[in-house]
């Protein structure tokens, strides 16, 4: 069974409960279906800005696994667990939260192609990233700003509240998935070159912790 029969099935059943409730209680279901998409959503922004919008999004700490005594061992320990945490794990888990986001923006943006949604949710991510370096604070803000101002946006939105155009576009979410290994490359370029740029700060501060 396709994506689209399954749709057409979920929205004929629809219709056909909707049109069975007596007339004063048809507005309960599109009010309910809205409310928990709104739920659901309001949810997902509010732990994507408390995670994205960390320098570190990772709190995973794997130096102090690094317990060798001998000095060559712990400089190649130390840059082996710096690499699999800031360069391979975190850009990975970043995709997670970008795809969340995209599916998100697809599904409420009803008037914009996935293309477009999956380029301004990469925008969008890419400049938490950066702020992320210099006030985590600003980060924050505008981690939750963007997201958030959506639902305004789509509540206004004569489409957002028919049910059909919601499924339609739900059915367009397989799109995201035939290029979203571009955008997991960029991810993984993305943050290495923002690591490579903070790099020589975070080892001048740990020369000076040594120091001291």
């Amino acid at each position: 069974m396709s994506v689209a029969e399954i749709s057409e099935g979920i929205l004929e059943f629809y219709n056909d409960f909707v049109l069975a409730m007596p007339e004063n209680l048809k507005i309960i279901p599109p009010v309910f279906f809205i409310a928990i998409t709104l739920t659901v959503y309001s949810l997902f922004i509010w732990y994507f800005h408390r995670f994205l919008a960390r320098r570190d999004v990772l709190k995973l700490n794997l130096r102090k696994y690094n317990v060798y005594k001998h000095d060559a061992l712990i400089k190649f320990f130390a840059v082996l667990f710096y690499v699999v945490e800031f360069l391979i794990v975190a850009p990975i888990v970043i995709f997670f939260w970008f795809m969340g986001l995209s599916i998100c923006f697809i599904v409420l943006a009803k008037e914009l192609d996935v293309g477009t949604v999956m380029l301004i949710c990469a925008a969008l991510i890419s400049t938490i990233r950066i702020t992320s370096y210099f006030h985590e604070s600003l980060s924050k803000e505008l981690a939750k700003m963007v997201p958030f101002t959506m639902i305004a946006v789509v509540l206004t939105d004569p489409n957002f509240w028919n049910l059909s155009t919601t499924i339609s576009r739900i059915t367009q979410i397989p799109q995201f998935f035939s290029t979203s290994i571009y955008y997991l490359l960029f991810i993984f370029a993305f943050e290495a070159l923002l690591r490579l740029f903070f790099l020589p700060m975070q080892i001048a501060v740990s020369i000076k912790d040594e120091k001291e």
